[in-house]
């Protein structure tokens, strides 16, 4: 325990001294060294990403590579026969879209729980926030009230289902979907438990998670498949040669699978179709590639459900939510909205800073749309090679 302690006390010694000769630098060259170190650290998540693709070598791809793609988008995009500099690459995602927002104001919408708080004061539509659940007990909102996991958990009636999330994560990871089913038993993500195991599943958690009320969709966006909430993701930027008004970009249907429950997220295996934005009508869907080939759906390959052409309901309320939404948030500039699509009207489940681009892009380049182009542009998210473009942070802290 004393040398692990020591070597973590050398490590920020020698980080502090690293940072002070950092400082005496000129400015410039402090800008090249912050920037290369973060084009570092966005090569080593790609390359971690990679590797979490449970494929042969043949299936990969990496001629694209050095180009900023990992092998499922350049097959996802059919980089062979289509123009790479047409798509935000992998790469130009996690180095330069991740930094349009500021860090700080990133800090807000990248926590769950401010989030939840920020929607609520600009009056945006969102999930009920029930509370934190935090040591053993849940936090509950607005009450003056610490409510033992287990009593919180005799509280919830048979039938409702709750969530707990991390406060901050993506791609669906950490959720916890529980449902009453009767008075002795519970599900935690679909598997029956007593409520001694449902409770095991968060007393072993090290992280506060957020409780959140379970939101029952639309019967249409159920039909789509019943397992999962099934939400629209809409990606919202200003348009910067147009009073830098908010615009949507694209809007995709997300739709669960076997394989992405207990959510629909994309890169756990759920399925992405296209919203025309004046109609609201689906065109095909497609996924991740599991194998070295671009699959398209016009029906659910689980269920057999149709779902090209199928309309969203409540689209044009949908749209203005949306809208609204980035209107009054404006200062962040490039939001994607997670908006679950309820019976009475479209409810704001999420919003992401770093929005995914394949769950986008698998239908339409995004830099084929002129303002998405100048927007990027103008933000530094270039069609240039990453590995050619000069290493100059933005709106990088001196």
């Amino acid at each position: 325990m004393g040398r692990v302690s020591t070597t973590a006390t050398w490590a920020r010694g020698r980080a502090r001294v690293a940072a002070r000769r950092v400082q005496k630098l000129p400015k410039r060259t402090r800008q090249r060294y912050r920037a290369g170190r973060l084009r570092i650290t966005a090569i080593r998540k790609l390359i971690k990403k990679e590797r979490e693709w449970d494929a042969p070598l043949r299936m990969r791809r990496p001629r694209w590579w050095l180009k900023g793609f990992l092998s499922r988008s350049a097959i996802l995009y059919d980089l062979d026969h289509n123009e790479p500099a047409q798509y935000v690459s992998d790469l130009q995602r996690v180095y330069r879209t991740k930094r349009m927002v500021h860090e700080r104001l990133q800090d807000v919408i990248n926590n769950k729980l401010t989030t939840h708080l920020l929607l609520g004061t600009m009056d945006i539509r969102s999930a009920k926030l029930l509370g934190v659940y935090w040591r053993q007990a849940v936090h509950r909102f607005p009450e003056e009230e610490r409510v033992p996991l287990p009593e919180y958990l005799e509280r919830i009636e048979p039938g409702r289902q709750v969530f707990f999330k991390v406060l901050s994560g993506a791609e669906g990871k950490n959720i916890f979907a529980v449902k009453r089913l009767d008075s002795a038993t519970w599900a935690v993500n679909g598997e029956p438990m007593d409520a001694e195991r449902t409770a095991d599943v968060f007393l072993v958690q090290k992280r506060p998670l957020i409780v959140e009320e379970g939101l029952e969709q639309h019967p249409k966006q159920s039909a789509l498949y019943p397992d999962t909430v099934n939400t629209i993701r809409a990606l919202t930027m200003i348009d910067v040669n147009n009073g830098h008004r908010p615009f949507i970009a694209m809007a995709v249907q997300r739709i669960g699978t076997r394989r992405s429950e207990p959510a629909d997220n994309w890169s756990r295996g759920g399925l992405s179709a296209r919203v025309d934005l004046d109609t609201g009508q689906l065109g095909r869907a497609t996924r991740l590639p599991v194998r070295d080939e671009v699959e398209w759906f016009d029906a659910h390959p689980d269920t057999g459900a149709p779902i090209a052409g199928v309309e969203v309901p409540y689209w044009p309320q949908i749209r203005d939510l949306v809208l609204h939404s980035a209107r009054v948030l404006s200062f962040m500039e490039y939001i994607g909205w997670d908006i679950v699509v309820t019976p009475d009207g479209p409810v704001v489940l999420e919003a992401n800073i770093n929005t995914g681009m394949n769950v986008l892009q698998a239908h339409q380049p995004l830099f084929t749309d002129p303002r998405a182009r100048a927007y990027y542009a103008e933000r530094g998210v270039t069609t240039e090679l990453p590995f050619d473009e000069p290493a100059v942070a933005i709106d990088e802290p001196i």
